[in-house]
């Protein structure tokens, strides 16, 4: 969600404001992370190769990459050890915490896996850290981003057709159908594409904890709601590996290193500019892509999901099933609701929004929430006021409803609608990745 036009002109503007690791809600952003335990291990998540029963019994992920006899590549590549925790526990965590599968990942599911060495990385250090190359990933890289408006024609149609290919190849990874505690084996696992994998892991760092009812942890939705990759100090950062992942993906889906995912300058217009055929599909008046855009047919995954009733009361505790379809990509800029949103959701945010949340060098204030008054991160989120920096939730006056605070981030996602607004599947709308990019 981090639109990459904030990165490009906050980050001169950060580094000054933060030279080192310094910042006192470190140990929030730690919670956070789903994708990487740390730069040196491999991937979380479930490779394909790591979810057999034995390997669930083992509670190991130490895998033999091709053309190598040794775990994890062998001296000077890898290792297979002990992942430690660092994960520090809050009394201030709700109890449900307690019983979330995402709990202290991933060490809930493996507690061994690969340790990679120099610049290698990925669950068996077959790969190189981001912006390392070469067949002992020493060659340092550097990637430029540009703006998808100013893209040649072929440079566009590339960008569609990899994409396109990202959605029809098969991950590498698997997704679970289950919940930690009923996982077995791979009978448990389901194959998903390439792109849907990113759509997935979205998902379940998003949804909320849904243990049945009997346990007395959900009696109501608000005891269960445990993002792990919003409304926290950790949203930058997380959503930042995201993106890093999903461009890698992209590339190696496509054997194309050198490509990298372009960025949308939405300060530009106040309107949709990039929602034409060729870039990510122009609309029709129901909100439907129009048929001659490549990305029409797409279908959907985790978008019809169970209510939190379902979920929790009638003991359907299964996460997302990522093998069925809910329906094609839907988006219908500029018609969200704004007697419920306000009256700025006909537009995009203005570059002066942007230039009001540069003026905070503190990136993050107590309560490290959507509640956070004059931080950088709850502006960049989009729960702060950009004219205050405050945060300012719904309110109801004579028993109307007076809109809280949607900027930023928050306020091109609702802009957008369609299948964009739900928090924990927004990636099916590929604008998603010009926002993160």
């Amino acid at each position: 969600f981090i639109v990459f036009l904030l990165w490009e002109k906050f980050g001169k503007t950060y580094a000054k404001m933060f030279p080192g690791p310094r910042h006192p809600v470190v140990k929030v952003i730690g919670l956070m992370i789903i994708i990487l335990v740390y730069s040196r291990f491999g991937e979380a998540q479930f490779p394909r190769v790591c979810t057999s029963t034995e390997n669930i019994r083992r509670k190991e992920c130490c895998p033999t990459p091709p053309g190598f006899t040794e775990t994890c590549g062998g001296s000077g590549r890898g290792r297979c050890a002990d992942i430690p925790d660092a994960t520090v526990d809050d009394n201030a965590w709700k109890p449900a915490y307690q019983v979330d599968d995402r709990r202290h990942w991933p060490t809930v599911f493996f507690t061994r896996a690969c340790v990679c060495e120099g610049n290698f990385s990925g669950y068996d250090c077959r790969k190189c850290t981001w912006g390392c190359r070469g067949p002992n990933c020493s060659t340092k890289a550097i990637s430029k981003r540009r703006n998808v408006r100013h893209l040649k024609s072929e440079d566009k149609a590339k960008l569609r057709h990899y994409l396109d290919t990202m959605k029809k190849a098969t991950s590498d990874y698997v997704m679970a159908l289950d919940f930690y505690e009923d996982i077995k084996g791979s009978d448990n696992f389901a194959n998903v594409s390439a792109y849907d994998y990113f759509v997935a892991l979205h998902y379940y760092a998003s949804r909320a904890t849904m243990p049945p009812y009997s346990k007395g942890y959900c009696k109501i939705p608000e005891d269960c709601e445990i993002d792990f990759a919003h409304q926290g100090s950790g949203f930058p950062t997380w959503h930042r590996a995201f993106l890093l992942e999903f461009e890698r993906a992209l590339q190696e889906v496509n054997s194309d290193p050198d490509f990298t995912i372009p960025y949308w300058d939405w300060t530009e217009s106040e309107n949709c500019n990039v929602c034409t055929n060729y870039i990510v599909g122009d609309n029709n008046e129901d909100g439907s892509l129009d048929t001659r855009s490549v990305f029409a047919t797409w279908q959907t995954i985790c978008v019809q999901l169970d209510p939190f009733l379902n979920s929790t009361q009638m003991n359907h505790t299964k996460p997302c099933d990522v093998t069925k379809h809910d329906g094609k990509v839907m988006r219908n800029p500029g018609h969200q609701d704004k007697r419920k949103y306000g009256q700025s959701m006909d537009r995009l945010p203005l570059a002066a929004e942007v230039d009001f949340a540069l003026r905070f060098p503190t990136f993050d204030k107590k309560p490290y929430n959507k509640m956070a008054d004059c931080g950088f991160r709850n502006l960049l989120e989009g729960f702060a006021d950009t004219r205050t920096g405050k945060h300012r939730g719904d309110r109801y006056e004579n028993g109307t409803l007076v809109p809280g605070a949607h900027t930023l981030h928050n306020h091109v996602h609702l802009y957008l609608d369609g299948t964009l607004v739900p928090g924990a599947h927004t990636l099916h709308n590929h604008v998603h990745l010009y926002l993160d990019g």
